[in-house]
């Protein structure tokens, strides 16, 4: 059974319980899941408003698409950050020599979620513009979960980065983080 098909109640006991996983990747994950499915139903709910241009009506309809799509991923995500975390643990206990390489993955699924809630930061913006004017609130709940998200990721991202030997993919990775954090605070000027 995958997490995301566990109990909200039977999840979150698991995460007060059990020792170190599922833990912040998988709530990471899962509060991107939720960013996702606010946005989708700010555009399902501004489809049916014919004030709308119909470029405007377009647009959440591919929204609605990117969205439930990356509703299934970050779901997936979970999983798969749990799993890495799992196999970086199980690495620190043995003498494995592919540490490193549990530690990068470790690294790369937390930073392939950071580009997609990043990309549904400037997708969300739009929404909270353009879309059903009574769902606004929705729009900014989606929006203050997706940067907090992000935050909260770089946060894991930097916290393995510090057990990475290889130079040219710590300099990478931390220059892929500046760039992220930038993209952030663009994208909070023009927040409405």
């Amino acid at each position: 059974m995958r997490i995301a098909d566990k109990s909200i109640d039977r999840f979150l006991h698991d995460i007060a319980t059990k020792p170190r996983t599922p833990a912040g990747g998988s709530i990471a994950a899962l509060c991107a899941a939720s960013a996702a499915a606010l946005t989708e139903m700010v555009a399902r709910h501004t489809i049916n408003n014919k004030d709308k241009s119909v470029d405007i009506l377009d647009y959440m309809d591919e929204v609605i698409q990117i969205c439930s799509a990356y509703r299934e991923q970050f779901l997936e995500d979970m999983d798969r950050d749990t799993q890495a975390y799992k196999n970086v643990i199980n690495a620190i206990n043995s003498t494995e020599e592919n540490r490193e390489e549990c530690y990068k993955t470790s690294i790369n699924i937390p930073l392939e979620i950071t580009h997609r809630v990043l990309n549904m930061v400037g997708i969300i913006n739009k929404i909270i513009k353009e879309g059903n004017d009574y769902l606004v609130t929705d729009g900014a709940a989606a929006l203050l979960i997706a940067k907090a998200t992000i935050t909260s990721l770089i946060y894991h991202i930097k916290c393995n980065l510090i057990f990475i030997q290889d130079k040219d993919f710590f300099n990478k990775i931390t220059t892929e983080l500046e760039l992220i954090e930038e993209q952030i605070k663009i994208y909070s000027k023009n927040t409405p």
